[in-house]
């Protein structure tokens, strides 16, 4: 596979799924070669796209235990795989595993005290996966459901970065059109911050970015 990026968190409801689905979206509209990976035994994403008769990339249910080794039996050489992962709380084992193969682990974070807070659990998990990697990740926290032109934004920005974290340049921003995302034909327009988002990811990989 060219890269890889999974969406990680203690808990569920931080928006992984969307955000997932949606990236991966943007990413196929640059036209590359997607795969969207639902490691979670809920499968929100494959009902998702069951609802809407299918997406336009690639999707597969992997909600294992060796989910991480067995990526690259989905993916092609140029392939750029997006995993959804479960709570880690309750699916430890397949969190574990994917965190120990992706090359980019994404932590959704809502700018809120609480939120913030939960971050340390996460971090104890990757501290413990970093262990067992063969490479580092590349690892940063996505500030999500950001209420544009609020200061609690860029106090989280600035909260989290103070405690030792990367902050992706890219937010998502509070928007109706995001909470009604799901059970709709994802569609990504040019500028919307899920595009920013995917081209953040693209650089971060040394893939180059074409308009």
């Amino acid at each position: 596979m060219r890269a890889s990026i999974a969406y990680t968190n203690t808990k569920p409801g931080t928006g992984k799924t969307t955000t997932s689905v949606l990236v991966a979206q943007a990413l196929h509209q640059r036209g590359f070669d997607v795969l969207l990976v639902d490691a979670d035994p809920a499968q929100s994403a494959l009902a998702w796209s069951d609802e809407i008769g299918g997406f336009d990339f690639k999707l597969t249910g992997l909600a294992t235990k060796d989910a991480g080794r067995r990526l690259g039996d989905f993916a092609g050489p140029d392939t750029l795989v997006i995993v959804d992962l479960p709570q880690a709380e309750d699916h430890g084992a397949i969190v574990r595993s994917v965190l120990r193969h992706v090359d980019e682990i994404t932590i959704p974070v809502a700018p809120s005290t609480i939120e913030i807070d939960r971050t340390g659990a996460i971090t104890e998990l990757l501290e413990e996966v970093a262990e067992v990697r063969q490479a580092p990740a590349r690892i940063a926290v996505l500030l999500n459901r950001v209420v544009s032109g609020a200061r609690s934004g860029r106090d989280a920005r600035e909260g989290l970065e103070a405690m030792g974290y990367d902050v992706l340049d890219s937010q998502i921003p509070r928007r109706e059109a995001y909470a009604l995302a799901y059970g709709a034909a994802p569609e990504v327009p040019v500028g919307d911050p899920i595009e920013m988002l995917a081209d953040e990811y693209l650089r971060r990989a040394g893939i180059e970015v074409t308009a």
